[in-house]
């Protein structure tokens, strides 16, 4: 069954490429007129990965119960975490810069929370580094 899929996959996979290698050559010697076509499947390509993105992890989850726990978990580890960094952000919308791309207070929180999160992410991320060289240490 696996081998079908892979297989399945790797001819969708080649049938896209060569479409994609197709629309190169075709951009690069008939010039900017094909740019529009070109643009529209870079938008379908796009909108594939998207979908097959959210797809295959549900059906994953679906096929194994078990993994889907683990993913669970880590997904609301990553909603508390987004929910304490947006709690933390203020809504300062004061200032030119806030007038000239007219930004609201809802706005000003929500990229301060973006902000928060991605400090706390990276500070974990140290953390993680400096644990695991001082425990390969004492091993």
């Amino acid at each position: 069954m696996k081998d079908k899929i892979a297989t399945i996959l790797r001819v969708i996979l080649g049938l896209l490429l060569g479409v994609s290698l197709i629309l190169f050559i075709v951009f690069y010697t008939k010039g900017e007129e094909f740019t529009n076509v070109v643009l529209i499947w870079a938008y379908i390509l796009f909108a594939l990965t998207a979908l097959v993105t959210i797809i295959f992890p549900v059906i994953n989850i679906i096929l194994n119960p078990k993994s889907g726990k683990t993913v669970l978990i880590g997904l609301i580890g990553f909603a508390v975490l987004f929910i304490i960094a947006y709690s933390m952000a203020s809504g300062y919308n004061e200032g030119t810069v806030y007038e000239t791309f007219n930004i609201s207070e809802a706005k000003s929180k929500f990229i301060g929370g973006m902000l928060n999160s991605t400090y706390i992410l990276a500070a974990l991320a140290v953390l993680a580094i400096v644990y695991s060289s001082i425990s390969s240490v004492f091993k």
